[in-house]
Parts: structure tokens; sequence; C-alpha cells
């Protein structure tokens, strides 16, 4: 599987150094300064183009537009890696606060609806792709619980997870022996509110190992998968990348 790692963090030593992960990812480690440069990179991967097509209900006919996302010619990327996008909304809140102290409501607005239309656009992409996102605790006053949230700039951290198959978190078991085990949390309880499995085939908790998750994408018979992992830096999201190379082929 051919897989383009986006580190915008430059925490890419975790897996190797940049001749590594080109031998075993299949294409080389890429990193954008800002947020501008690595949405204009992204159109030069994939195109969208509108279709329209007749759809019968019975018998009326109704002409059904959408947009569908190609890759462009030459371009051979089954899977998209984006480290993180925390540090992604961060770049281009910069970019739009300029000199200034904090941005202005207009400017959360347009924050909000260009990171809204980035994930739409990446979500339709035909490969898969992997976002890892840094958290931060929010208590929930109304039930008395804190929730860990994924930690993106703005109001689109509130329902980001509409755009992935899956949505995990990390966790980290100590044994006594000092030993560390990482695991991802794929199932939805009143701390973790964004964790979720469409494929409903996974444990609650499973290793950090994407061959699991793929597996259960071929059992569906899906051409791709988009997957989200949240959680503290060092519990694993950019080590466990390592794993991708267990995914054979195209997903």
């Amino acid at each position: 599987m051919k897989t383009l790692l986006i580190d915008l963090e430059n925490g890419y030593k975790s897996i190797g150094s940049r001749e590594t992960i080109e031998e075993k990812l299949g294409l080389p480690l890429l990193n954008f300064n800002d947020f501008t440069s690595f949405r204009n990179f992204i159109g030069q991967l994939w195109s969208r183009k509108m279709v329209e097509r007749d759809v019968k209900v019975g018998g009326v006919s109704v002409k059904q537009k959408s947009y569908q996302i190609e890759a462009k010619e030459g371009v051979e990327v089954d899977c998209m890696v984006i480290d993180t996008a925390s540090e992604m909304s961060k770049k281009y809140a910069r970019e739009l606060k300029g000199k200034a102290e904090s941005l202005q409501l207009k400017q959360w607005g347009k924050l909000k609806d260009t990171l809204d239309n980035f994930f739409s656009f990446t979500n339709a992409i035909p490969a898969s792709l992997v976002v890892n996102c840094h958290c931060k605790m929010q208590e929930d006053h109304e039930n008395g619980v804190m929730r860990v949230m994924p930690y993106i700039e703005g109001s689109t951290k509130v329902d980001v997870g509409k755009w992935f198959d899956f949505v995990f978190y990390t966790k980290v078991h100590k044994a006594k022996d000092g030993t560390r085990k990482y695991m991802w949390v794929t199932a939805r309880d009143e701390h973790y509110c964004h964790a979720k499995d469409r494929t409903q085939l996974l444990d609650e908790h499973i290793d950090q190992d994407y061959s699991i998750v793929f597996d259960a994408v071929k059992k569906k018979g899906w051409d791709s998968a988009k997957i989200l992992i949240i959680g503290e830096p060092g519990s694993g999201k950019t080590l466990s990348l390592k794993t991708l190379t267990k995914v054979k082929g195209g997903q």
C-alpha cells in the first residue's frame, strides 16, 4: 500500500529516517510550513467534478447531482496520513490571525468553514485516510464527566467524527515490569464521545495495529477507509504508523 505521510509536526523520527519511511511506505515523507501550501498540494493530487445521474424511484425519474473526487493522471496514492490535524488547524489559525493578537469573529467562522470543507473533500478521495489528532479534556458540567475531545482549533472539533469511518482513542497500559502496551479504544462511552467503528467488527479495545482495522475493512468489501486517531503526545499515534506496512495492496 503506497502511503503518503504528511508530517506537520516534524515528529517522524519515532518511525525511522526519511529514507526508511520512503522505502517502507513507498512514497516520500512531506512537510508543509503553512496550511494553504498543504491544501494546494492536495488539489494537485485529486480534483473534484460534478457528476449527474438519473435515479428511478418507482415510475419517477429523478436527476441527482453530486461531486466526485478523482485522482489526477499519474497519481498513485493508496493511503494518506496527516500528522496532525491539531497542528494543521493551528497553522491555518496563524495564517488568518497574521500579526493580530487573536482571531476576530469572522475569522473564526472562516476557520470552521475551511476546515469543514477540507475534511469533506478528504472524506471523498479515492484512497484511505489516517488523521492523527491531539486531545484536550473538556468538562461536561451537565453530566459531571470529563470528555476527551479532539484538539482542533475552532468548532470543527465538535462533529469532526462524521467525516470518518473509524474514530479511535489511544490508551497506554503499563505493566508491572514497566513495559507499555499501546491500545485503541473503538467504542463510544461517556469519556470517549467520538469513538466509533462503522464495521461493527472490532473489539472495544484493540492493539494499535492498522492491519486489524483493514482486515475489517476488507471483510466489509470497502475500497478504502477514513480513520481518525485521537490521543495525547507519546501515546502511539505516530509510532503505530509502522503497522501500515503490514496492509497489503490498495485499500
